[in-house]
């Protein structure tokens, strides 16, 4: 089955076969990190409006030192406002075509949609799953349905990727962590061995949790190899 067939079948709102597992793209975790974006864009505007007048021109006159300090200072506070800026711009897209984006992990396939760009990999090929971040302190995490769910409601929003950077966890409140794990992975992709590329899953927890997608992943990848072989050798 190709993957325009695939993404029709999950679309149309039919149950999908038992075997499959859908991850569409979760609104609600998106609208949290426009506001996280929102909320990033008005402390770095704000810091700078603030700053700037009082340390310009007067830092750049005490010398060389006190100088590169405001400079980098100043910096870090336009990355703040330019990065949630660039951020906001892509998560409002995001939301605007939400329908075109989704994961579908059927018994042969991995499918992921992203707007007008769509992937397609047999799990046969499927190599190198790999998340990247600090992975949970539970990691034999059960992959049925009631965990899956309950996972993806308590996993911390996207705005923490910049916010949590610079003023720490406790203020972007991605300090209430599901019982016993620490942090969950940002990024999830594999190596298509048909060409060696790496395939990037996802790259932040609007799907849900890339630790839980990657286990769902791997648990496929390896039920397909299996039905290979024996197909090979009855």
């Amino acid at each position: 089955m190709n993957a325009d067939d695939i993404i029709a079948r999950v679309r149309a709102g039919k149950e999908p076969p038992e075997n499959w597992v859908v991850f569409p793209l979760l609104r609600y975790k998106i609208i949290m990190a426009i506001l996280g974006w929102i909320g990033g864009m008005l402390l770095g505007g704000g810091l700078l409006a603030l700053i700037t007048p009082i340390v310009i021109p007067a830092n750049y006159e005490r010398g060389l030192t006190a100088a590169i300090v405001t400079t980098l200072i100043l910096c870090i506070i336009a990355f703040i406002f330019v990065g949630s800026l660039v951020l906001l711009v892509f998560d409002i897209r995001r939301l605007s075509e939400i329908d075109k984006h989704i994961i579908v992990i059927t018994d042969e396939d991995f499918v992921k949609q992203e707007g007008a760009k769509i992937i397609q990999v047999p799990l046969s090929h499927v190599g190198y799953v790999t998340t990247r971040g600090r992975a949970p302190v539970e990691n034999n995490l059960s992959v049925e349905t009631a965990d899956r769910d309950t996972s993806l409601r308590e996993m911390p929003g996207t705005r923490e990727n910049i916010l949590g950077m610079f003023l720490g966890r406790r203020s972007t409140g991605s300090a209430k962590t599901p019982p016993k794990r620490v942090r969950t992975p940002t990024s999830l992709a594999f190596i298509d061995d048909r060409t060696e590329q790496e395939v990037t899953v996802v790259n932040d927890t609007a799907y849900g949790d890339p630790f839980l997608i990657a286990a769902v992943l791997k648990e496929h990848a390896a039920a397909a190899e299996r039905s290979n072989t024996e197909s090979l050798h009855p």
